[in-house]
């Protein structure tokens, strides 16, 4: 691939697609042309193609994987699409992103790293090339997608502020989202997005496929919690726990999992690096009927707390819509007079006057409080800044890459590993 401007397919013509992905990537001229789009919806595809600027439409899913033109493949459908059209696309010789989980079995994952080498042997006998040497190709690479961990509060601030803190004494993850997939092709109003009938995600979920899947995961052993878990962890979760892991690295172990459909709930532990105290993280997570997204990551030191918050648009909404990454840095400041007391605590306080008291002043700490905030709109740049870097061969080398994706996988199997031995050794209503 010798193209400084990459030539993209993309696969899913989605609410958060139209909403997110396709303004940014129309924004970045001078790296991407959007070259081909994929939806199983002819007028949504149709309409994607004329507001965005995109050179081809198809309905045909093979015409985006085997197009001579295209350089990469944007994977955005659901997680049961991940490996099929992934694997596909890298045996042609093309690069792929795909969002994160990249895959939700070993099995799986080895099989998109085998694609990987056919692809170079493809490469070797067509124009698609990303080295000068013809006859030594460089193989397809992958890219997982997970924005959040590319947000510039996140990697300048809140990184930086996580390795001044010292001993971490512990920590909460969060990801409470309003409903989501809340178009349907009857209820979406005309003019939404540009289409009179947006494609949710759950219109091309497909839960034979999904099942499919985990089975390389549980076996036979498939409930209605496991399922619902694993889709969770497929669409929104998995962000979450890369985000995670990135910040405080690879839990020590996994202590209890709590699935009550819509909500999830697990508890990590881990240990300081600096001097082996243990400290607990807390990861909660659901949907719900609220319009709102309650994501976060919260590090708490002695002396000072740490949070990164992520606002990020909603099915059907613009990124450029107030959403937002913001960094919160809370720490003892200095102290603050309160009010005049008589030496036993009493006196003035808020405002209110103890007339028959008199004394001593009050003192109270006083929290410093510091915000840095980005929009969301930067960390989808920032994301493909690094993937236009990474598969280019440039100095910026991404890390959301196939090695990163196997520590997400791992942290899954951590997880469904500790459920099937709480499910068999304590019979409650959650295994």
């Amino acid at each position: 691939m010798t193209n400084t401007v990459l030539r993209l397919g993309i696969l899913g013509a989605t609410n958060a697609i139209q909403a997110t992905y396709l303004p940014v990537l129309r924004s970045l001229k001078t790296h991407y042309t959007l070259t081909i789009i994929y939806d199983p919806s002819e007028e949504i595809v149709k309409q994607c193609q004329t507001r965005f600027g995109i050179t081809h439409s198809t309905t045909v899913i093979e015409d985006v994987l085997l197009h001579k033109d295209v350089d990469v493949v944007l994977n955005l459908l659901p997680v049961e699409y991940h490996e099929q059209h992934t694997v596909t696309a890298l045996e042609s010789g093309k690069d792929v992103m795909v969002e994160a989980p990249l895959a939700m079995s070993i099995p799986s994952l080895r099989r998109i790293r085998d694609a990987t080498k056919k692809g170079q042997a493809a490469r070797s006998s067509s124009s698609i090339n990303n080295n000068t040497n013809t006859n030594n190709p460089e193989a397809p690479k992958v890219f997982v997608g997970c924005a959040r961990r590319y947000a510039p509060c996140f990697t300048e601030v809140f990184k930086k502020e996580l390795s001044n803190l010292g001993r971490i004494q512990y920590a909460r993850c969060r990801n409470i989202a309003g409903r989501m997939n809340i178009a349907t092709p009857a209820s979406t109003p005309s003019g939404i997005n540009g289409a009179s009938a947006a494609t949710t995600v759950k219109q091309l979920n497909s839960p034979e496929k999904f099942t499919k899947i985990l089975e390389d995961v549980f076996g036979e052993d498939l409930t209605p919690d496991r399922i619902a878990f694993c889709r969770y962890l497929g669409m929104l979760g998995c962000h979450d726990l890369s985000l995670m892991r990135e910040s405080l690295g690879f839990p020590d172990a996994v202590s209890n999992v709590a699935i009550t459909d819509p909500f999830y709930s697990a508890i990590f532990h881990y240990t300081n690096s600096s001097d082996g105290h243990p400290f607990t993280l807390v990861y909660e997570a659901g949907i719900d009927a609220v319009p709102r997204c309650d994501a976060h990551l919260t590090v708490y030191g002695a002396d000072k707390t740490i949070t990164v918050e992520y606002d990020f648009p909603r099915p059907g909404e613009k990124i450029s819509n107030g959403t937002f990454v913001r960094v919160v840095v809370e720490e003892a400041g200095s102290l603050q007079e309160v009010g005049v007391g008589n030496g036993h605590g009493n006196g003035s306080i808020n405002g209110k006057e103890d007339r028959q008291q008199t004394g001593d002043e009050l003192l109270r700490p006083r929290i410093k409080r510091t915000e840095t905030v980005c929009s969301c709109e930067e960390a989808y740049e920032r994301q493909f800044m690094a993937l236009h870097s990474y598969l280019l061969g440039g100095d910026s080398a991404a890390k959301t890459t196939t090695e990163d994706a196997f520590m997400d996988l791992r942290l899954l199997l951590m997880i469904f590993e500790h459920y099937n031995r709480q499910c068999g050794t304590i019979r409650t209503p959650l295994g």
